[in-house]
């Protein structure tokens, strides 16, 4: 199975069900980085918004759009 598949399966799953992904795949990053966690607390909890990236730039990052970076 390929990335693509990957997207286009996880895009496909409800919204329940695709929140139980991510917690697997964040639990999964934090067994094998165990200051994953942590480090993504942290920048969840980031209030500082020259630190935020705009919709856009999240697409860009993500490969979701085709407008170049």
């Amino acid at each position: 199975m390929n990335i693509e598949t990957l997207r286009q399966e996880a895009q496909a799953l409800p919204s329940d069900e695709r929140r139980k992904l991510i917690a697997f795949l964040v639990s999964l990053e934090d067994r094998m980085e165990p200051d994953y966690g942590r480090a993504l607390a942290r920048k969840i909890d980031d209030k500082s918004p020259n630190r935020w990236l705009t919709v856009e730039q999240c697409e860009r990052e993500l490969g979701l759009t085709d407008k170049p970076q």
